[in-house]
């Protein structure tokens, strides 16, 4: 069995990786780029090399996708949240440039998973991409700022809430799209969304607190 590094991760990775920083590789190419590779497996570390400086969004999109249908049990959702609230921290405190953990980037990933990722989403990241673009650069340059917004998410996520996951995960799917575009919009509207979330999950509370005091 082969290990994927970053030093051997393909010619495909490594073009991800030099593509032009003004822009920057988009999601559908780091995943498509990564599940080409020959290895059977593949480290963080590789992914981080071919997402460059946009690591954590992406990192975040992956890990965040599982809960976007409804679960209903919510051990299920407590267990994908634990490692977003990770790279929630850790973006809240280094920002998007910095690197991943040594041993966090040590950790590997099935190829298989890459793959089945570039064949059934890819095609829909890549719609989206259509209408992507780097903009509101003030907003997306605020790197910390969404970290907490993702932090916040994410510790919703591990509420044991039935059925409750997949509000938070788009939310969450959207500011992490928002930070491999570059795109303030999608950033805007994950944090929008999210304020919606966190009222109405505050409505919830009020309502069932005034139950259980009668």
């Amino acid at each position: 069995m082969t290990i994927g590094n970053p030093a051997e991760a393909g010619d495909g990775v490594r073009d991800v990786a030099e593509a032009d920083a003004s822009s920057g590789p988009t999601a559908s190419a780091i995943i498509d780029a990564l599940a080409s590779g020959p290895d059977e497996r593949v480290t963080l570390g590789a992914i981080a090399a071919a997402a460059g400086s946009r690591v954590h969004g992406l990192a975040l999109l992956f890990f965040v996708l599982p809960e976007v249908p409804p679960l209903p049990l919510p051990s299920a959702s407590t267990v994908l949240a634990i490692p977003l609230i990770g790279i929630s921290v850790h973006l809240s405190i280094f920002g998007e440039t910095a690197k991943l953990p040594r041993r966090v980037e040590e950790a590997t990933l099935p190829r298989s998973a890459l793959a089945a990722a570039s064949r059934y989403l890819s095609p829909v990241f890549r719609w989206v991409e259509r209408i992507s673009r780097p903009r509101l650069g003030w907003l997306a340059r605020r790197e910390r700022l969404v970290g907490l917004v993702c932090l916040a998410l994410s510790i919703i996520l591990i509420l044991p809430l039935p059925l409750f996951n997949a509000p938070p995960a788009i939310c969450l799917a959207v500011t992490a799209f928002g930070l491999i575009q570059r795109d303030g919009l999608f950033i805007a509207a994950g944090i929008v969304g999210t304020i919606l979330l966190m009222g109405m999950l505050a409505g919830v509370i009020d309502v069932a607190s005034t139950l259980l005091v009668r």
